[in-house]
This record gives C-alpha cells, structure tokens and sequence, in this order.
C-alpha cells in the first residue's frame, strides 16, 4: 500500500513538473547569462545516428526548464557555499569578489597561436610594402594582473611570459607591451571588473597612453576627462556562468570629453547614429555593449578631427571600451571583428584611405581565435 502511495506521489509530481514545462513561457535569450538558448533541433536520420539530434534536445530541455534561473543559483550555493568548492562552472572564486575564468595553454591553443602569428606576419608585411604600420598590442587577463586573488593552490600560466614569446615571433609589427603599465596601475586603483573578462575605463587609459607614446600620438590627459559612472549594478560574464549568490556588483563607468561624446557619425552593421555609445544597454544585463553598440562586424567612427588620419583596429572585445580613447587622436577609426567578415583587409586598407593599423587583443581570446586567418587572401 505505501509503494503504491509513495508511486502515486511521485507520478503527480513528475505529471506537474512536465504540465509546467509544457506551458513556461520561452525565451530566446538569457539575460542572466548573457546568451542565446538553445532551440529545438531539426530531426535528421544523420543527426539521431550520431547523437546530435538527442544532446540538442538535451540543451533545448536544459535552458528552458521552468524556474531555471533559481535552479541555478541554488546549486551554485550548494557548490560553493556548502560544499566550499572555489570553482563553479569554470570560474574560479576569487578573493575581495574577484571571479576568474579558468586560463589554458595547452597544445591548441600553442596551434592556434601559430597559426595567428602567421596571419599577422603576412598581413603586417602587405602593409609594410605600403609604408602603413602595424601595431600589436596583447592585453594580459585580470588572472594574471590581478593572480594575487587567486583562490590558495590555483597556478596559472604566465601570461607575461606567453605574451613576449608571441611578440619574439611574430614580424613586421610595432609591439607594444603594456603588462608593466597594468601591473603598476594595478596597485594604484582597479583596472578589471571583478565580474567580467573586460578591463575597465581606468585599465583601458592605460592601454591607450601605451598605445600613444610607441605611435608617437599626443596622449590627452585623464584629467581632460569627465568620469561618468554609468551604472554601480553591473555584473559581467563570469558572474553569469558563475551564477554567485550575492556576489558584489562592479561600477561601470566611462571617461567623457567633446572628442568621444561629440562625433561626426558612426555607422554600424545595422544603423547609423552620432554616438559610441549606447545608453540602451544600461537597462538590461549586458551592460558593456553601452561601448560601441555591442558586437558588430565592422564599425566607423568618424570624428570632428581634421588631420586625415585613419585607423583600422582588428580586434576582439577589449577594444570596445578603448573606442572611448582611440577616437582622439585619428579623423576616422574603422574597428573590424574577423569573426563577422569574410573579406581581403589588405583590400580593406587601400579602399579606406587607412594609414595606421592596430591589432588588439587579449590574451586568452587571442590564444582560442580561430578566424584571424582570414583577414587575408
């Protein structure tokens, strides 16, 4: 009789957790975790042989499962909290509110380094014949400038050490080597988010006056600047794969002057505006697009700076937030991201009237980026 009970439970139970699902409002974006969810997949006789179709459906269950936001966060407390584990989700869980994402260098990532230095190689060449330069700036992670929050017993690879291998190797590039600069600011005032892979407006400035002097640019002083706090609630990409309870949120912030607020144009893959920045990011989780519209293609700023330079910035997500700074000096800055293009750069380079061009990156993304051979044919 008590199995029979215990059965009848358990089956009303699974019978309303399955009604929940069914009728759970779907989304197709999680702004808690900053991503696209999972969708149904496309039933093939080829996916279901080779398990495709059936982890699709795995996922597609996973993301839309009624409450799976709280479910989330409970088992991070859980992990964390309970248990005492330093790591949920790879990311580490730091010291003072400091979360990091978990840093390999391992055989692929050596392959895809190779590969890149190649790419560059050849590019910085192509540019060299026509008397363009090319810097090279490799921005070190806040797991390395900031290693001393590390949870205890956690050693990473020197991010140091890598970046001057990468500089040895590669030809026909003006390095510029900005990890003593950080290191130093670092013990100043805080450069990264604590919740996010992005340096912040501080480590940015930094990054920028390196940038100036190795260019021979006339660096404008921060004190030129007016620093607007732009949100004191953010939280980044490592909070959203961490899922912390109560984890302490990051001041966003930017540095304003008539140069960055008061622009020409700026086109991007889908509109036209007068702005780098996007206020309308500010309301939801992702929070750093505020810096240059989010994730785009290609970008052109066009400044009220009249000296007909131009500079093309080939780049990952780092330069978002230099955008703020690196329109000071030039009369246009095109920002290409070889994830979202499938075209000659060099052709690019001549048909723009480019006369300098910057590749900025950050570590870690430069040492898993599989598309910066196609920047040229």
């Amino acid at each position: 009789m008590k199995n029979k009970i215990f059965f009848a439970i358990f089956m009303t139970v699974w019978i309303i957790i399955i009604v929940i699902n069914f009728i759970y409002p779907k989304q197709t974006f999680s702004q808690q975790e900053n991503r696209m969810l999972a969708v149904i997949p496309r039933f093939t006789f080829e996916s279901f042989v080779n398990g495709d179709y059936l982890n699709g459906v795995n996922d597609y269950i996973n993301d839309h499962f009624a409450f799976r936001n709280i479910f989330l966060k409970l088992n991070s407390w859980w992990e964390i909290d309970v248990m005492g584990k330093k790591e949920n989700n790879g990311i580490y869980i730091g010291k003072d509110g400091y979360l990091f994402e978990k840093f390999e260098f391992g055989e692929k990532e050596k392959e895809n380094v190779n590969r890149n230095i190649k790419a560059i190689s050849n590019f910085a060449q192509k540019m060299k014949e026509s008397d363009i330069p090319t810097y090279f700036i490799l921005v070190p992670n806040s797991i390395y400038i900031n290693s001393d929050k590390l949870p205890d017993n956690v050693e990473v690879a020197n991010q140091k050490e890598i970046i001057n291998n990468i500089y040895e190797n590669i030809k026909d590039t003006n390095n510029i080597n900005v990890t003593t600069a950080l290191e130093t600011g670092n013990k100043i005032t805080q450069l990264y988010f604590k919740t996010d892979h992005h340096m912040n407006s501080n480590g940015a400035y930094i990054v920028y006056n390196e940038f100036c002097k190795y260019a021979n640019l006339q660096v404008v002083p921060l004190q030129e600047f007016t620093k607007v706090t732009l949100a004191n609630d953010f939280l980044g990409t490592f909070d959203s794969k961490a899922q912390i309870i109560n984890q302490e949120a990051d001041e966003l912030f930017a540095y304003e002057n008539e140069m960055n607020t008061n622009i020409k144009e700026a086109i991007y893959d889908r509109e036209t505006t007068n702005s780098i920045f996007n206020e309308t990011y500010l309301e939801g989780k992702d929070k750093y697009s505020y810096f240059l519209n989010g994730n785009n293609s290609r970008v052109i700023i066009k400044t009220n700076i009249d000296n007909n330079k131009k500079l093309l910035v080939i780049k990952d997500s780092y330069a978002h937030i230099m955008s703020q700074f690196l329109c000071q000096n030039y009369s246009e800055v095109h920002f290409l991201d070889p994830r979202y293009t499938n075209f000659d750069y060099t052709k690019y380079v001549q048909e723009n009237g480019i006369t300098d061009v910057l590749f900025l990156y950050n570590v870690s993304n430069f040492l898993s980026d599989i598309n910066l051979g196609k920047i040229i044919y």
